[in-house]
């Protein structure tokens, strides 16, 4: 009598969802592939010696503090999170958002699709907002902010520059991505609905876009929020900058100070490119491509986007150890 129902129970998976499951690892690996390719041929590119020589000369202690203003980045760009969270209700002890944060940012760096960070953190705040929507807006706002302001440095950076008379590549081209972002974040935040809007049928989707949507206007409008992140998100930008300056400091690289916002928005933003797993080989060849324009070699600026690379990977590592003795529950302290 109970073989019938334990057979129909135990159905296995539809064609349909092993194809989609399979599309969607197919195109993750083929963006990894595409990632480690480029990384491939910039090692081909350069010379082993002279590449391996640079990284071995670095100085220890400039790494090390770069490693710790990046962890202080982390604890700056928590509550930046939190200034988003307080208009919806939903602000955490500072515990806890530190330590969504830390672990967020691991989720970020080995998982392959470079937001998964930002599903975690969403995820586990879902209960408080009865729902995940409201916090993923807090979370997609966090993130503007933190471009926002990279942005605004880099604008002051490229103006110096230009008042110096300088007109090379790196500075007009993050001239142009950072006006870009300042004028599409604020026309994000115009644009956002101040409240709900229903239709004749509204489907599931579109009530979590709505739920998504007023909460993004909520918290984005609110007036203190958007002052404060915009100002915690040029301090975090300004942390961000002075890792990639001890970084370059400890390899010898001599770049103009007015230049490295615009250098680091280059390669920030290359993060977000859809065509690789979290922007691998991009950001390395972004780095590349703007420390020549400076008369760095090849070799050098590789060392030096490897070098950030293996710092940054390091502070998401902390996430993992975090995760690993804290866990990643969000306890109710009401």
């Amino acid at each position: 009598m109970t073989v019938g129902p334990v057979i129909e129970n135990s159905k296995p998976p539809s064609p349909i969802s092993r194809s989609r499951f399979g599309g969607r690892g197919m195109r993750i690996g083929l963006r990894a592939a595409v990632g480690v390719l480029i990384v491939v041929l910039l090692l081909v590119r350069a010379d082993a010696h002279a590449l391996t020589e640079s990284l071995r000369h670095a100085d220890a202690r400039e790494v090390a503090l770069a490693f710790l203003v990046l962890l202080a980045g982390l604890v700056v760009n928590a509550f930046r999170w939190q200034l988003f969270l307080r208009p919806l209700g939903l602000a955490l002890p500072p515990s806890d958002v530190v330590r969504l944060t830390f672990v967020g940012t691991f989720f970020n760096a080995f998982f392959p699709t470079g937001f998964g960070g930002d599903a975690y953190k969403s995820f586990r705040l879902r209960d408080r907002a009865a729902g995940v929507a409201p916090p993923l807006a807090t979370v997609v706002l966090d993130r503007l902010a933190g471009l926002a302001g990279l942005a605004l440095l880099a604008l002051a950076g490229c103006a110096w520059r230009f008042a110096d008379g300088a007109r090379d590549r790196v500075i007009v081209a993050a001239w142009i991505l950072g006006l870009g972002i300042i004028v599409g974040s604020a026309l994000v935040l115009w644009l956002a609905p101040r409240r709900s809007k229903t239709d004749g049928s509204p489907s599931a989707v579109a009530s979590r876009f709505r739920v998504f949507g007023q909460a993004f206007a909520t918290a984005g409008r609110e007036p203190q929020a958007i002052r404060c992140g915009t100002v915690v998100g040029v301090v975090s930008a300004l942390l961000l900058v002075a890792v990639n300056a001890l970084l370059a400091d400890s390899l010898r690289v001599s770049l103009p100070v007015a230049a490295l916002p615009a250098i680091v928005l280059i390669a920030t933003l290359t993060t977000a490119l859809p065509f690789s797993v979290n922007g691998l080989g991009f950001r390395e060849a972004a780095y590349v491509w703007c420390l020549a324009s400076y008369g760095i070699g090849h070799d050098r600026a590789l060392a030096f986007a490897l070098l950030v690379l293996t710092v940054t990977l390091a502070s998401s590592v902390v996430g993992g150890i975090v995760y690993a003795l804290a866990g990643g529950e969000v306890p109710d302290r009401s």
